[in-house]
């Protein structure tokens, strides 16, 4: 029996951010799978164009799990490199389940925040990367946000935080519910004087550089600066971070344990 992985994520148009996300996450699937084929899929089918303009052209998921058909492989994982169960995540799953044939019907793995216990997770992953936040300092983590009922994953995951004892780490959305001024309700209660705005987002592409961290009037950086606040940007997009990628790992371990 010839395993397949297919790591499918969104994609980005940003150089080197796919590679240091992405290329990253593939390394280690292969030295964690050292006998599964690997391959990488990009779902969103703006990217894909806009990478081909450019010579770097990435396979939809139906054309990847087709290319692991015919490289030899007789069952297919897919490693859904996505932050919630939102509109990105059901097309993939569907994408999946009408490829169906030769590998039968892929595995596909959950995305970050798909039950309770993955909030927890998620937070300690990112506050790895901020063991000591001062008292006066707001981390601010922005995410994508959607108009999908998984959007409810974003409040769930800013609730963690304070279960956690982390009052002082909040997410928003760019999209969604739980946008820039219910931040900015919640950060005047706070009252901090410093803020730390890093992405919510698997890769810091387009959204990072022009919503979170653009020069622009209306970018967060702007506005909060702008309310007052000394504000710093980290434009590291979840994918950069070890403890997430481990999460990952483990949610494909789950959904295939054979591999």
């Amino acid at each position: 029996m010839k395993d397949g992985i297919l790591i499918a994520s969104f994609g980005t148009t940003a150089p080197g951010a796919y590679q240091r996300t992405m290329g990253v996450l593939a390394r280690e699937v292969r030295r964690r799978w050292p006998g599964a084929v690997v391959r990488e899929a990009v779902t969103s089918p703006t990217v894909r164009r806009r990478l081909a303009e450019r010579g770097e052209a990435r396979p939809d998921v139906s054309a990847a799990l087709r290319q692991l058909a015919a490289e030899g492989v007789d069952r297919a994982a897919v490693l859904a490199a996505f932050v919630m169960p939102g509109i990105e995540y059901h097309r993939l799953a569907e994408d999946c389940r009408q490829a169906a044939g030769e590998l039968g019907e892929p595995a596909v793995s959950a995305p970050l925040l798909d039950c309770p216990a993955d909030l927890f997770d998620t937070a300690a992953a990112v506050l790895e990367r901020h063991p000591d936040l001062p008292p006066d300092t707001a981390l601010v983590l922005m995410g994508h946000g959607t108009g999908h009922r998984g959007d409810f994953a974003y409040s769930a995951l800013d609730s963690a935080f304070r279960e956690l004892g982390h009052g002082n780490v909040f997410v928003a959305t760019v999209e969604g519910a739980f946008g820039l001024e219910s931040l900015a309700r919640r950060l005047r209660e706070h009252a901090p004087r410093r803020v730390i705005l890093r992405p919510l987002l698997l890769v810091a592409g387009e959204h990072v550089q022009r919503d979170m961290a653009g020069e622009e009037a209306g970018s967060w950086r702007s506005r909060l600066a702008a309310a007052g606040y000394r504000v710093e940007c980290i434009p590291e997009g979840l994918g950069e971070l070890p403890g997430i990628r481990r999460l990952f790992l483990r949610r494909l371990e789950a959904a295939c344990p054979y591999l």
